[in-house]
């Protein structure tokens, strides 16, 4: 019984981790960005508290999840006629928390080692850079399709996601659906799958899911 129990739990994790990669979306190549900027466009450019991106990820097979957060260093969002048509963030990788671990020296460590050279590489590459390329109004659980251009380390891809964006008299909010990409369309390669003279339970997923949730007030 208690076998059964363990095979259980065991399953359980490994189901909300492939499930909590969010929606596999697609990359395609970068897209040209069009300001539009007139006499009566009104900029938003100061970040509010807690603007973030929550990211996740996870060993091969979806166990061994990850996820943790990194806050937004900047953003400048265009409205014209009230609809945002050009929207820049920029994320800062020096903040990027590792939050699944209670230690605090696996926290410490893993945290750094994602820093490194092996991943993000953030002596070099310090920011994750985002920019709008296009806005489509939908209708259902989110009220927005955006695509943009996404910058990590020197490569630069298109991808389109849902998103719910509210425009008050003095703030623009943005928060995403759960999706996911992989991380392979951004080189970012250590440990993956095929991998000669890594153990398995080294290797790690290509799928990184991530929700963008920031704001910004004039």
């Amino acid at each position: 019984m208690k076998k059964v129990v363990i095979s259980l739990f065991v399953l359980a994790i490994t189901f909300t981790a492939c499930k909590d990669s969010g929606k596999k979306i697609e990359t395609k190549e970068a897209q040209e960005v069009e300001i539009v900027k007139k006499a009566e466009t009104v900029t938003f450019d100061k970040v509010k508290e807690g603007s973030e991106l929550k990211w996740r990820a996870s060993h091969l097979g979806g166990t061994g999840a990850r996820f943790g957060k990194a806050k937004l260093k900047s953003g400048n969002v265009l409205l014209n006629n009230n609809k945002v048509t050009n929207a820049k963030f920029i994320m800062d990788l020096s903040s990027l928390t590792v939050d699944n671990f209670d230690d605090a020296e696996q926290k410490g460590q893993l945290e750094g080692h994602l820093k490194s050279a092996d991943f993000f590489n953030i002596e070099k590459y310090p920011t994750v850079i985002f920019e709008l390329t296009k806005v489509e109004e939908t209708k259902g659980v989110y009220n927005s399709k955006i695509t943009g251009n996404l910058t990590i380390l020197e490569t630069t891809k298109s991808i389109t996601f849902n998103a719910n964006i509210t425009v008050l008299a003095n703030s623009v909010a943005i928060s995403s659906e759960d999706f996911s990409v992989n991380r392979q369309d951004w080189k970012l390669s250590y440990h993956t799958e095929g991998d000669a003279g890594v153990p398995k339970d080294y290797l790690i997923a290509n799928t990184i899911g991530f929700t963008i949730d920031v704001a910004v007030t004039k």
